[in-house]
Parts: structure tokens; C-alpha cells; sequence
């Protein structure tokens, strides 16, 4: 397609899994451990009526347990759910205190934890002497998944403003070409997360000169239009909304990775944490030099405090994103307490965020096109506020992760779910079946992916997913913005939103740009 005709893709129609039976595989080894228990009673109790009832009994009742219908979790996951968030409670994990906390300390209202409990075991890396002290690199290892490290860069984005289809269609073309690079197995970077914030803007910088230029003048005539202005900013100031974009690049400690850290470091007689650096280092300069290239803008990559100030923000929206005198790693993380449907934050829990995933399947298997997600990025509309509460724009954060699938692995991932769902619409023409949809939604997914990764496209694969967090003044604010924020995910094509009931404090961070919220799978380990 060229870049003169409105570029669109389709990211729906994943509406259902392709495994057998399309069961999840922990359901499955379910199954398959009871009906070995079953065999097993079988074998040593005999073949009594009661011991046939009772094997019966049990794989039914394993059946009704694990089943999910219609997508939405089974019976034994919501109980193993309730049972984690009652032993999350009792350990205080859904609790955490900053030093300035007024609780902190206080063994009835402080669990202690150094850190937030959800971000398990992370931290800096002590670059210190390596001549790359202003670079801040963050050492992920936490159980179920490799250990990966991380660099927040900060980007203007594509600017706004009397741009045609053309100019976003060819904007579109460079920013895939970016991650076509990263995807390649020749780049360390295997994944990246982009937050966009949203916050209501600071006017005060305006304000101030405005009065400096007002104080200037010294013609009376022009009194009425400073009058008009000055009401037109008492109109717009509490409206006004602030966009911020950042990136988390993700790269895993993998053999290879290694192997070269250890290739540099015999090279420039340097200790393995100089050349981790390094090689960090070379690969973040190669992440700006790209997205510049493609039309993203100024490209910054964040220090310390810059990047625990944006931290802080995107937690707690009494701090603003670019105040970073007093940030640091240790003091970035606000006081909050997370409940069951919001996570209260600050020392007087005053503000009340709740945090949301958008499945894939709840994306329309539609055409959209590069602005398609506009709607709830920037077209959120502000609370207009009563007689008791003044306006305010709609605080949110919109998180995307994605992880990068070589384009061997994709297209065999394609080929497979094309047969698969080849031979399923197969089976239930010979059965005289009438298809509901979902299985030529199936194919029509499988066989979009299969001919986009043709050998000589360029194109790569990738995992992603999509998470929001929304913040309100109260719980009664908060109803209201996720309200707002429901219905400009629905002109972005977003069907539903699946809220983290009990999890909103652990969900919270998935949001925050450090690498986090997706799980790893069979292509991206």
C-alpha cells in the first residue's frame, strides 16, 4: 500500500484460543493429572460400583471447576484468586508507605516493605566508574521470567496539528520500520513498552508571562482584549490537558547477550558491569537514532532522576512529570493502599486509580487506521465538575507492550493457526455445521498474519497488549472518568475493558514504563 492512500490494518479477530478443544494449557494438565488419578484409584480400588461413582464424581467435578465459558475465568480460578488476594491482604503486599508517610513505621499501619511488593526483585545498575554514570539501567529478575534489563527514553511523538493521511500514513511506515529493526535476532532490544500520560496542564508558565506582556503595555485600547483573554484562560486552564509520551526499551540477559558483554569486556580490559553498560548503552543509541529517523522527534534517554520523576507522576498526580530535583529509585514510590475496585494513593489516599486491561479479543476485527486509538489517547473528555467540584481533565495513563517475534517463528506461529483453523472450518462444513462467525473470523486473522510475514516483507512478529489506569479525586470522580474512558475506548474500536478487580495496586505498575505487564510465552522466551 502506498503511503498516499489511508494506511489501515486489522488487529482483531483473535476471538478464541486454538488449542485443543480450545482449552488453556494449566486447564488441560488439569484434566490430564485427574484422569491419571482416576486410572490410578481405578487400578488399586477395583471396579466396585462405588469406586466407579466416585471416579465419575470427581472428573465432573473437575470438569465444572476448570471450564471457562465464553472467555471469562473458571470457577477454580476465581476461588485460587480469592485465596492469593486474602494471602496478599494478610501479608500487607496491597500496602506500601513512603518514609514521608505521617503511618510510616507504625507496625499497625506499615508492612515495611522497602519497595513496593509487585516490582519484586529490581534495581539499579551500579554503573559507578564506568564512565557512563548518567546512564540509569534498571536489573529486572523476578521468577517466571528471564531477567531482562531496562532504559526509559522519553519522545515528543509525531506532531499534530494540519497533517493529511499521507503524512500519518508515512509516519506510520517509519515508526513500523523502527520496530521491524528491533525485531530483527541481531538486536539485544526484544521489547518495548510505550505510556502515553495524560494530565491537566500546567498553565502558570503562561500565565506568568502573559502578565509580564500585560504589564508592558501601554496602550489603553487594548485593555478589553487582555480583559478577553484573561477570561478566555479562566475558561480553558481547568480543561487543559498535558500529553507526555515515554518508552521502556526491554533487553533480556540472554546467552548471546552475555557472550557479547564478555567479548567487550575482555576487549577494553573492563569490568562485566562497564561492558553490560555498554552494550546497553550502544543499543539505546541505536533505539534513538531510529525512532528520530522516524519522524518521533526530540528523543531523550532518561537519567535517574529524570526517570524516577516520571515514575512518581504516573503514580501519584500531585507531582509533576518533569519536577526531578528530589527524585531517586529509593524515594520515587508514593504511599497507597489498594482495594478491591481502586488503589487509594498518597499519604491521605485522597486520589483513587483503577486499572484496566484491553484483551485482544475485545479489539473489533475491523479496518483501523494510524489514528485509530486517538480517541482515548487524547479525545477523553474532561469531568465539566458541579457546584462542589471543580473541572478537570481526565487523568490516565494508556501502557502498549510489545514483545518482538522473529519472522521465522511468526510465520511458522502463522502457518500452524492457518491450518489449524483451515481444518476446523473443514471439519464443520462435512458436519453440515453453520458457522456463528468466529471460525471465518479465525481464519480470516490466521491468513492476514500468514501473508503480512511473506519471506521479502520485512515484517516481524509480535505479542502485545494494551493496559489503561485512571485516576479520579474520589471514588465518586473515578466512577465517572472510567465511565468517560469506557466510551472513548469504544470509538477506538475497544469493546471492553477488563478491569483488575482486587489487583488495581499490582496492576498499577504494569503502567508505569519500567518493561512490565506481559507475561512471556513459547515465541518470546
Amino acid at each position: 500500500m502506498t503511503t498516499t492512500e489511508p494506511r489501515t490494518y486489522v488487529l482483531g479477530g483473535e476471538i478464541a484460543r486454538r488449542s485443543l478443544l480450545g482449552i488453556s494449557p494449566p486447564v488441560m494438565a488439569t484434566w490430564v493429572t485427574a484422569v491419571i488419578a482416576a486410572i490410578g484409584l481405578y487400578l488399586i480400588a477395583g471396579t466396585s460400583l462405588v469406586t466407579l461413582a466416585i471416579i465419575v464424581a470427581g472428573l465432573v467435578a473437575v470438569v465444572a471447576a476448570t471450564i471457562e465459558w465464553h472467555g471469562h475465568r473458571s470457577w477454580a480460578a476465581l476461588r485460587m484468586h480469592t485465596l492469593r488476594t486474602w494471602d496478599r491482604r494478610r501479608r500487607g503486599e496491597h500496602i506500601y508507605r513512603h518514609a514521608t508517610d505521617p503511618a510510616y513505621g507504625d507496625p499497625v499501619l506499615d508492612p515495611g516493605w522497602a519497595l513496593p511488593p509487585p516490582l519484586g526483585t529490581v534495581a539499579p545498575l551500579d554503573v559507578s566508574g564506568t564512565g557512563l554514570d548518567d546512564l540509569f539501567i534498571l536489573r529486572h529478575a523476578n521468577p517466571g521470567e528471564r531477567t531482562y534489563f531496562s532504559v526509559m527514553l522519553a519522545v515528543d511523538g509525531v506532531a499534530s496539528g494540519l497533517r493529511g493521511d499521507a503524512a500519518y500514513a508515512a509516519a506510520a511506515a517509519a515508526f513500523g520500520s523502527f520496530l521491524a529493526s528491533m525485531a530483527r535476532e541481531s538486536s539485544f532490544i526484544r521489547g518495548i513498552q510505550m505510556v502515553h500520560r495524560s494530565v491537566p496542564h500546567d498553565m502558570a508558565p503562561h500565565e506568568q508571562w502573559a502578565a509580564a506582556q500585560v504589564a508592558a503595555l501601554t496602550d489603553a485600547r487594548l485593555l478589553p482584549v487582555v480583559e478577553s483573554y484573561g477570561a478566555l484562560l479562566d475558561v480553558l486552564a481547568p480543561l487543559a490537558e498535558e500529553h507526555r509520551c515515554y518508552i521502556a526499551l526491554r533487553i533480556p540477559q540472554t546467552d548471546r547477550f552475555m557472550a557479547e558483554t564478555a567479548a567487550v569486556a575482555r576487549a577494553a580490559h573492563a569490568p562485566i558491569i562497564g561492558a553490560i553498560a555498554q552494550v546497553i548503552r550502544d543499543e539505546t543509541e541505536r533505539a534513538v537514532r531510529l525512532l528520530a529517523s522516524a519522524g518521533m522527534g526530540e528523543v531523550s534517554v532518561f537519567g535517574e532522576k529524570r526517570a524516577c520523576a516520571v515514575i512518581r507522576a504516573c503514580i501519584h498526580p500531585d507531582h509533576p512529570l518533569a519536577r526531578h530535583a528530589d527524585a531517586s529509585w529509593t524515594s520515587c514510590w508514593p504511599s497507597y493502599v489498594g482495594g478491591r475496585d481502586a488503589v487509594a494513593i498518597g499519604a491521605e489516599g485522597r486520589w483513587r486509580t483503577r486499572v484496566g486491561w484491553i484483551p485482544g479479543r475485545a479489539i473489533e476485527p475491523v479496518e483501523l487506521h494510524t489514528l485509530w486509538l486517538s480517541p482515548l489517547l487524547t479525545g477523553v473528555d474532561a469531568d465539566p465538575g458541579d457546584d462542589e467540584t471543580a473541572p478537570m481533565p481526565t487523568i490516565r495513563t494508556v501502557s502498549v507492550r510489545l514483545d518482538f517475534v522473529p519472522a521465522h517463528r511468526a510465520r511458522a506461529a502463522a502457518r500452524g493457526d492457518f491450518t489449524s483453523d483451515q481444518a476446523r472450518a473443514a471439519k464443520d462444513r462435512r458436519k453440515g455445521r453453520i458457522d456463528d462467525g468466529s471460525v471465518g473470523t479465525l481464519l480470516s486473522a490466521s491468513d492476514r498474519r500468514r501473508q503480512d510475514l511473506t519471506p521479502g516483507s520485512g515484517h516481524h512478529g509480535v505479542i502485545y497488549t494494551l493496559a489503561v489506569a485512571v485516576t479520579g479525586r474520589d471514588a465518586e470522580d473515578l466512577d465517572r472518568a472510567c465511565l468517560r474512558v469506557t466510551e472513548a475506548a469504544t470509538e477506538s474500536a475497544i469493546g471492553d475493558i477488563d478491569w483488575a478487580t482486587d489487583d488495581h495496586d499490582v496492576a498499577l505498575i504494569a503502567t508505569v514504563p519500567l518493561g512490565r505487564g506481559l507475561a512471556p510465552t513459547r515465541y518470546t522466551r
